[in-house]
């Protein structure tokens, strides 16, 4: 049984609420100008980021400090059973602080190669 679209629409914008100036990780790494992938590579090995059940989260150090908020969107399964995908986006906190530690990194990396 399909859900009424109306009724989704609402439901994403209430879920969604307080996101808008939120952007994925693929966004912020287009603002860097790297690809997603280095992006996230970089954000490991600093310890932001850490794998768990195939999934990017944040390390304990940086939860709870405003850094990412959730957005969801719907779909529809093969079987009509409606399902919503939940996904991570970058406050402008969060966005601040990875292109800080991005930009400061490749300059220490620049450092260390002319000396």
């Amino acid at each position: 049984m399909q859900v009424n679209s109306e009724f989704v629409c609402n439901m994403m914008k209430q879920r969604n609420a307080g996101t808008q100036d939120c952007i994925t990780s693929t966004e912020l790494a287009r603002e860097i100008g790297i690809p997603v992938t280095d992006m996230h590579d970089i954000l490991i090995e600093m310890k932001v980021l850490c794998r768990k059940h195939r999934e990017l989260k944040l390390t304990l150090k940086y939860q709870e400090r405003g850094y990412e908020k959730y957005r969801s969107c719907f779909r529809y399964k093969k079987t009509g059973e409606l399902k919503e995908i939940v996904y991570p986006v970058w406050t402008k906190k969060g966005q601040e602080m990875i292109k800080e530690m991005i930009l400061d990194q490749g300059k220490r990396h620049k450092d260390t190669t002319t000396n």
